[in-house]
């Protein structure tokens, strides 16, 4: 049994990582210690002053200046021990105002994935297209579609065609998104090439649903958005009516915090355990390459970076949705874009640059 850390995220081989390791136990993997003293948001997030979080009191001066200077970020939270250290709302919003997290809704339905996956719905990751949703396949779709597994939609491998560039246009086009990216060719074997794709992702949202028997926006609210005290969040639908897991979710972002936390906690919440650790250490390690659409390798559904001298994942929506988690620090950094009419910032410098230089380890 192979065990990993994030220390040596980007040391493991791709060989190794994409091996179908999916149903490894927690026990073969990095424990950390369960620290019994964590407090939980339970109903909303404590406050405390930056300097009793160990964090550099200029935090929310300079959290304030760098915002403004991206007119496009309407929402910042920085949050350390469980605790908001400092929070940034654009004038014209509110905290509680829900913005388009975009393709954060991918990191949503992977959280969506690791649930079904403790809950026995999902035998393990090697499940394919042809086991769970084979009515979606379209009679001219390439015959190696049905085999292809949940776990190469997770890390990006499917090997069917496709041009992240235009992934979005193409889909929003569509009459009908899931048909749309089915019938496209398969180029790569499952697992041999990285290709950024929201229509993968949607098909993962799919087989969720079709594993638990029921809508994806029903299942999120009961397995996830309700145990961690989140508003149910606002879908997109497709033409055909379905939630799209690819981008369009609405959430707050003091509740894109929470999916940061659930994961920092290595899927515990509350002493209820949401997502197996073995799951969250998966997703949060090097299973692809990655491309220029985040800059860095990518995990089940997360971006995972050592930008700074602390090992990283983080969400990433177009236009600067950013859920940012330093478990080193115990620190997530949430930066949400409620217009991106605007001209666009995008949020990373500022979260690696300004935010993470101000928080002192322990």
């Amino acid at each position: 049994m192979i065990s990993f850390s994030r220390r040596s995220l980007f040391a493991v081989p791709l060989a190794l990582t994409l091996g179908h390791t999916p149903a490894m136990d927690a026990a073969s993997l990095r424990q950390e210690p369960q620290r019994n003293d964590i407090p939980w948001p339970i109903p909303d997030w404590p406050e405390a002053s930056p300097g009793a979080l160990n964090i550099d009191p200029s935090l929310p001066d300079l959290l304030d200046s760098a915002a403004l200077a991206a007119p496009s970020i309407t929402g910042a939270v920085v949050i350390r021990h469980g605790a908001i250290a400092a929070e940034y709302v654009a004038e014209g919003w509110s905290r509680d105002e829900p913005a388009d997290i975009r393709s954060c809704t991918k990191s949503v339905v992977a959280a969506l994935v690791g649930a079904a996956r403790r809950n026995d719905l999902l035998p393990d990751l090697s499940v394919t297209i042809g086991d769970l949703i084979p009515d979606r396949i379209p009679a001219n779709a390439d015959p190696r579609v049905a085999g292809i597994p949940l776990w190469s939609l997770l890390t990006m491998t499917s090997g069917i065609a496709w041009d992240w560039s235009s992934d979005y246009e193409r889909l929003e086009a569509a009459d009908d998104p899931v048909t749309y990216t089915l019938s496209q060719p398969i180029a790569y074997e499952p697992g041999a090439f990285y290709a950024y794709n929201s229509g993968g992702s949607n098909l993962i949202g799919l087989m969720v649903a079709s594993a638990a028997g029921q809508r994806l926006e029903e299942y999120a609210e009961e397995v996830l958005f309700a145990p961690l005290g989140m508003d149910p969040g606002i879908w997109r639908l497709s033409p055909q009516g379905e939630a799209i897991g690819g981008y369009g979710l609405r959430l707050t972002p003091r509740d894109m915090a929470r999916l940061g936390y659930l994961y920092l906690n290595n899927g515990i919440w509350d002493d209820e355990e949401i997502i197996t650790p073995a799951y969250i250490e998966q997703s949060t390690i090097r299973q692809s390459s990655g491309d220029p659409t985040g800059g860095t390798p990518y995990g089940y559904q997360w971006w995972v970076s050592n930008a700074t001298r602390y090992d990283a994942f983080y969400a990433l929506g177009f236009g600067g949705q950013v859920i940012y988690v330093v478990p080193e620090l115990d620190l997530i950094v949430v930066t949400a874009v409620g217009d991106i009419d605007v001209p666009l910032y995008p949020p990373r410098p500022i979260i690696e640059s300004t935010v993470i230089p101000l928080v002192y380890p322990d």
